[in-house]
């Protein structure tokens, strides 16, 4: 493990307070640093251990990381799921401007780290901001949210050996609700017209809404609508996507394919993707361990658009 240092920093987004983790490498700064974002659900600052070897991959090439408990985790306010991705990405944008001026860090030299829902992130945050150091998204979809709930269930349930016919059922049960989130309908209307007679189907836990902050958030998701290609044909600064072959939740090879020919039609100069094959959705192999050569390529690959040490640009 890495030398460094852990400082706490707090920040104020909205009227809540949201709270992290700086962690700065043993190293002389001002120093590049990463924004490192969550996926989906409830997590805290250390995603629950997904986190720190990743972490520590990063201080590793002297880049300091910092990460922050979604609102209502740990020892933020707030509830997660009162926000989209588009709060999420205003989120991360007060975020980088709270770590751009933590002593010891250098402002200009700030990337982000997204897993998931965070790898939407990533592409959101890297379109507005385009003088990013750097951007990755780890197995973060091509597709919008819609697709990626039909294509997620499907997939996982067809993995988890359920028989054709209900993995049709709960396609169109999600189909339902996608179209009753579009239309606004409230809570007490969907559970009473769809959820009730849903639940105790051997599908539900793939596509289950628990309560009325549930609904909200999946609701806010598909009125958003945000397009993951439209995004991504306006990144410029440098960027990363990584995909897992055998990724249940999200298309792969087709994302990968798509994230690829965005970029290029962005005219980004320095675009990388790349696909692990026997990877899983976080980017582990059967085992449970991170595929080899994937904690040496997000170092390396950081390490050079960060130009640390080396004060050089990345090579064409």
């Amino acid at each position: 493990m890495p030398e460094s240092t852990r400082r706490d920093l707090t920040f104020e987004w909205e009227g809540l307070t949201l709270a992290g983790s700086v962690h700065l490498p043993d190293s002389p700064g001002p120093r590049p640093a990463v924004l490192m974002m969550q996926g989906s659900g409830p997590a805290d600052r250390d995603c629950d251990g997904y986190f720190p070897p990743i972490r520590n991959e990063f201080l590793s090439r002297e880049i300091a990381t910092f990460a922050f408990d979604k609102p209502g985790c740990g020892a933020s306010t707030g509830d997660w799921r009162d926000y989209a991705l588009e709060a999420r990405a205003d989120q991360a944008l007060a975020a980088l401007k709270a770590l751009g001026s933590h002593p010891g860090i250098d402002e200009v030299r700030l990337g982000v780290w997204g897993q998931s829902q965070g790898g939407w992130l990533a592409q959101i945050v890297a379109d507005r901001l385009p003088d990013l150091a750097f951007a990755i998204a780890n197995s973060g979809p091509s597709i919008n949210v819609v697709e990626q709930d039909m294509y997620g269930c499907e997939h996982s349930m067809r993995a988890a050996g359920h028989p054709e016919n209900d993995i049709a059922q709960a396609l169109d049960f999600i189909d339902k609700l996608h179209e009753a989130a579009a239309a606004g309908a409230d809570f007490a209307t969907v559970n009473a017209e769809f959820l009730t007679a849903a639940r105790g189907q051997p599908w539900y836990g793939y596509v289950e809404v628990d309560d009325d902050a549930d609904w909200r958030f999946g609701r806010l998701l598909v009125e958003e609508c945000y397009e993951p290609r439209e995004a991504l044909a306006r990144v410029r600064c440098p960027f990363l996507a990584i995909y897992g072959g055998r990724d249940a939740l999200v298309p792969a090879w087709q994302s990968a394919e798509e994230t690829g020919r965005a970029l290029q039609a962005a005219g980004n100069p320095d675009a990388t993707v790349v696909v692990f094959a026997g990877a899983d959705h976080r980017i582990r192999d059967d085992t449970g361990d991170f595929m080899t050569g994937y904690l040496d390529l997000l170092g390396d690959w950081a390490a050079r658009r960060a130009r640390v040490k080396t004060g050089e640009a990345p090579a064409e």
